[in-house]
């Protein structure tokens, strides 16, 4: 159990996006979806009474510029109605997820969009994962222009995906890469956000806290915020080809049709893009897994240093403490003091409800264990289910009843921790796959 709960929690703080993350070595199917706890009961989540000035000025930052420092001086958008097709070793074991994810995001913002037969001009390609890693090392899954097959796309795929996105003036068609090893949990987060970015919302935003387009992956599900801002990008006023000034002032008078509380509210906090760019590099390389871990280790300790310097309390200086702790969880004691900072500085930069609490809370719980703190980690991890299934933190579940079994077995519980680890076997299956070893460990326990 010390084991599992050891490998769960390496995942625990890892990012989903752009920075990589945990690959498995082989195909894993994903189980049914417990019953118990219920998944999403908070999404849409997230708060949209923000000054429309400021979302419109966000609107530009997520049509615009591009994650990796670039930009585009027009609009672009995948044209609506949008077909969606899916294709590749797994597509069977994902269409009812994609099916269910397209019906919330047709209720939420009007969209004319579905999976359907060809012709798509949207496709979703499950590639094999062995070769995705080595021609995309820094990435978890890939959304590029056009219509390619994975066999073309990965001769170049800086070509074929950064460039193209720079110059590219329309979209009429993207494709989606998703390796065929992910778990099923990266499999889901890779659907709802590359969909959603293929739309044409393409950034990622390191300060902007209750959205998909932040890449420390806290959130899995669109929020409130980001449908609101996918209702704006499909308005009859928005089109392909805006300049950065036109998508600005058209993007404000749609809020104010469509957002009237924005119109008299307090503005976005500021995103400090500008100012935290060297801090955005060093948090990439902590994360960066074709570096060493010792480079790793250096980056975050820099990126702490500049957020601690520069934007104390802030969600950079939040992020910065989560990830230096994840990356020197070999020293519980120092990831301990470290998330008990965070477990501070989270909630005074995103609110005491943000579910990065819970998630932080969790990692405190597990630094508490490996200390011999039993007791401790059991309290602690008493209260978070309800928050983490909220939020849809499906593998985060596995890790929680995975350390409260390990925790009650510890403390002479035997029947309470065969339960709980009975429910990280449920949970393991849906979120790692049936056949993961740490999941098939849990269901023949």
């Amino acid at each position: 159990m010390q084991r599992l709960v050891g490998w769960l929690l390496v995942i625990l703080l890892a990012a989903c996006g752009p920075q990589g993350g945990p690959v498995a070595g082989k195909r894993h199917a994903p189980g049914p979806l417990p019953g118990v706890p219920s998944l999403n009961a908070a999404t849409p989540y997230g708060s949209t009474a923000w000054d429309n000035g400021t979302l419109a000025q966000l609107f530009v930052h997520l049509t615009h510029d591009l994650e990796w420092g670039g930009a585009r001086p027009n609009l672009v958008r995948l044209e609506a109605p949008i077909s969606i097709g899916i294709t590749g070793c797994c597509a069977s074991d994902y269409a009812a997820f994609l099916d269910g994810f397209l019906a919330e995001l047709r209720s939420q913002t009007g969209i004319a969009i579905r999976r359907a037969a060809a012709p798509h001009n949207l496709l979703i390609h499950f590639v094999p994962g062995n070769d995705f890693r080595s021609r995309v090392p820094a990435h978890l899954c890939v959304v590029a222009p056009g219509r390619l097959p994975w066999n073309r796309f990965r001769e170049s795929p800086e070509r074929f995906g950064t460039r193209a996105f720079e110059q590219r003036r329309e979209a009429g068609a993207m494709s989606v890469y998703i390796p065929d090893t992910l778990p099923p949990y990266l499999v889901r987060r890779c659907m709802i956000e590359e969909v959603t970015q293929a739309l044409g919302l393409a950034n990622d935003l390191s300060g902007l806290g209750d959205t998909i387009f932040n890449d420390d992956g806290v959130h899995i599900w669109p929020t409130a915020l980001d449908y609101l801002m996918v209702r704006v990008l499909y308005s009859p006023t928005i089109r392909t080809g805006l300049n950065r000034n036109e998508t600005r002032n058209r993007a404000r008078s749609e809020l104010d049709r469509i957002n009237p509380s924005g119109r008299s509210a307090r503005p976005l906090p500021k995103l400090n893009i500008r100012a935290m760019r060297d801090w955005s590099e060093q948090i990439a390389n902590a994360f960066d897994r074709t570096k060493s871990d010792s480079e790793r280790i250096r980056s975050a300790e820099t990126a702490l240093n500049l957020a601690s310097g520069r934007l104390r309390s802030s969600p950079q200086h939040c992020r910065s403490l989560i990830v230096a702790a994840r990356l020197t969880q070999a020293a519980p004691d120092r990831a301990l003091r470290r998330l008990n900072a965070a477990a501070q500085t989270c909630r005074a930069a995103h609110g005491p409800q943000d579910p990065r609490i819970g998630l932080v809370n969790l990692a405190r719980a597990r630094a508490l264990f490996r200390l011999g703190r039993t007791s401790e980690a059991y309290g602690l991890s008493d209260g978070l289910e309800a928050s983490l299934a909220a939020h849809g933190q499906s593998e985060r579940l596995v890790a929680l009843y995975a350390l409260q079994a390990a925790a009650l077995k510890a403390i002479q519980q035997p029947e309470s921790s065969a339960r709980a680890a009975r429910r990280a076997a449920a949970w393991a299956e849906y979120s790692l796959g049936r056949n993961h070893p740490e999941a098939k460990r849990l269901a023949n326990r």
